[in-house]
């Protein structure tokens, strides 16, 4: 006779479809309480489910005695029924250490990318993890605590790509009732009780608090308040996707474009997962960003004037045009040292996708007229064409215009006080080895018009459209 927990269990994954005939699925078992009953579980309404489980296990290094012990559990409960066994090891302290991380992150986040590559590898569809209905009120609890938006609000997933939550719908009280009247056999994680982890903490003191003293069906409310979010939030994914298909304007790898005018049509949710997914291909799909980030970018994109410069993380900056928000990544561009070849006449494309460079020959009468910034007007008696086109890097020196002596490139671009993108992007042109010009910025003293010049040049540097 099936339990109670059993039939609701197989109920709800019928109900909210979480497994499909024939699917492959990947059962993360720890050794502790939860993921052992969920393999459980699985195995009691496999048939009715028409799945194929196999069980993986992440050996976290962290407690070596103790670590062997639940990688043994969970092997022989795999080897008793008949399934499977996979086993991914890796130092996870070693990982925290090394990204900055807390011990509980770096376990997250190394079982994520882990699982999907084995389950990428060996054909399984779906990973399905113990987390349950106090797992949810904990985590929703922890990103209050810790500031968040709706999006983190909605909590665990029930559904996420190939990531599954079968047990959400019950407590941690249900589980542990079912595990003892089956006489289930765990492993109990010891890092459970410390309480300088604030999961702990709200686990161990601020839920059973509430529970008593303000309402004991406080964890079936977040719940349901994460269900709700959650299916608010795969609406609002829809509209992102198909704003990412259709509204980016994808110049390169490096620079993307969202109009201004587009991004303030959208209220601040939206905003925010538009931010994420552009940033996402910039820096590291899933990329996340604060609220606090958001809302000061959002007034800078309300106050800011054009040509000023937004800094996300790292090489990543947005810059703001008149009437488009420029997301910008400048890492690796600095690194481009190849030689590129100028003729008059001829527009170059810088091989970052950023600027069009021209040089052409002119009149004196025409410099005379000339106020545009973008310009600049040279004398051209000394050129030997093709002139040279590169980044500039360390230990490029030249004499700017107005002075006497040679000076770094380097030293006068931070003089000019020009902004970390501009900087890293600027390039130097040159006549055989010697520095004409920063196209843009300034020309060399060595090249300035004199009443003897014969011959003018007109240089023009604007972005590329």
């Amino acid at each position: 006779m099936k339990s109670h927990l059993e039939t609701r269990f197989l109920e709800f994954c019928v109900r909210k479809k979480l497994f499909q005939p024939g699917e492959k699925v990947l059962v993360a078992v720890s050794g502790g309480m939860d993921s052992v009953v969920l393999l459980y579980l699985l195995m009691k309404s496999r048939q009715r489910l028409k799945i194929d489980p196999a069980v993986v296990h992440l050996h976290h290094h962290i407690r070596a005695g103790t670590a062997d012990m639940d990688e043994r559990l969970v092997e022989e409960l795999a080897e008793r029924h008949q399934l499977t066994f996979f086993s991914q090891k890796y130092p996870v302290k070693d990982y925290a250490a090394e990204h900055g991380l807390s011990l509980e992150e770096a376990g997250h986040r190394l079982r994520r990318s882990l699982f999907e590559m084995l389950a990428k590898e060996q054909g399984y569809d779906r990973i399905a993890t113990g987390h349950h209905r106090d797992d949810q009120a904990e985590t929703i609890l922890m990103r209050i605590i810790n500031g968040t938006g709706l999006q983190g609000l909605a909590g665990i997933r029930l559904k996420s790509g190939k990531w599954v939550r079968p047990l959400l719908f019950a407590s941690r009280e249900e589980i542990a009732r079912y595990a003892h009247d089956q006489k289930i056999l765990f492993r109990e994680d010891e890092t459970n009780r410390d309480l300088s982890i604030l999961r702990n903490r709200i686990r161990n003191q601020l839920l059973p608090l509430l529970k008593k003293d303000y309402n004991p069906a406080v964890d079936q409310h977040l719940a349901h308040l994460a269900g709700i979010l959650d299916e608010w939030d795969t609406y609002v994914s829809g509209i992102v996707d198909d704003c990412h298909k259709n509204y980016l304007n994808i110049v390169s790898q490096n620079k993307i474009r969202v109009g201004i005018s587009f991004f303030k049509q959208y209220f601040s949710w939206i905003r925010i997962r538009l931010t994420e997914v552009v940033l996402g291909e910039l820096i590291e799909q899933g990329f996340k960003i604060s609220y606090g980030q958001f809302t000061d970018f959002s007034d800078w994109v309300e106050t800011g004037a054009a040509g000023s410069r937004f800094h996300w993380s790292g090489p990543v900056w947005s810059v703001k045009k008149n009437k488009y928000i420029e997301f910008l990544k400048t890492e690796g561009l600095a690194d481009f040292s190849e030689d590129l070849a100028l003729n008059p006449g001829y527009t170059l494309v810088t091989p970052d996708g950023h600027y069009e460079i021209t040089i052409e020959p002119v009149s004196r009468k025409e410099i005379a007229f000339s106020q545009k910034k973008n310009e600049e007007f040279i004398a051209g008696d000394r050129l030997n064409f093709p002139l040279k086109l590169r980044k500039w890097k360390k230990g490029d020196r030249f004499t700017p215009l107005g002075m006497k002596s040679g000076k770094l490139v380097s030293d006068y671009l931070t003089d000019r006080k020009i902004g970390f993108p501009e900087r890293q992007g600027a390039y130097v042109m040159l006549n055989e080895d010697e520095i004409v010009a920063i196209p843009g910025i300034q020309i060399s003293e060595e090249y300035k018009i004199r009443n003897t010049s014969r011959k003018f040049f007109r240089l023009t540097i604007k972005e590329s459209e």
